[in-house]
């Protein structure tokens, strides 16, 4: 069994998932995901300060550090998604959401 959504539906889920993270202040806007060292331990220790249970990394699509893709895949209840890939699912589900700057304007083109 499956059932289908119109895109405007889509679109509108999408937009009040976000403005409902945004309302619990669950968003975090970094300018990229560069880091220097591909060390879990240091990333780990970078987003200490975020306080988070989970986290969902969101880039865009000129792809992700690949030092950052190595270090974040050890960490627990982490993950990494492209622009393109946003869903309801994951917004609902990660309880912090960390957007590259340049997926934010991407995605504001794709909502609009």
């Amino acid at each position: 069994y499956s059932f289908n959504l119109n895109k405007k539906e889509k679109k509108l889920a999408l937009k009040s998932a976000l403005s409902i993270k945004v309302t619990e202040d669950k968003i975090v806007i970094i300018d990229t995901f560069e880091i220097k060292s591909f060390k879990t331990k240091e990333l780990h220790s970078n987003l200490k300060q975020f306080n988070y249970k989970s986290a969902l990394f969101i880039h865009s699509e000129n792809g992700i550090n690949n030092n950052f893709k190595l270090a974040s895949s050890n960490l627990p209840k982490v993950s990494i998604l492209n622009q393109k890939g946003i869903n309801v699912k994951d917004l609902i589900s990660f309880d912090k959401i960390f957007f590259e700057q340049k997926s934010i304007d991407e995605i504001t083109l794709r909502l609009s």
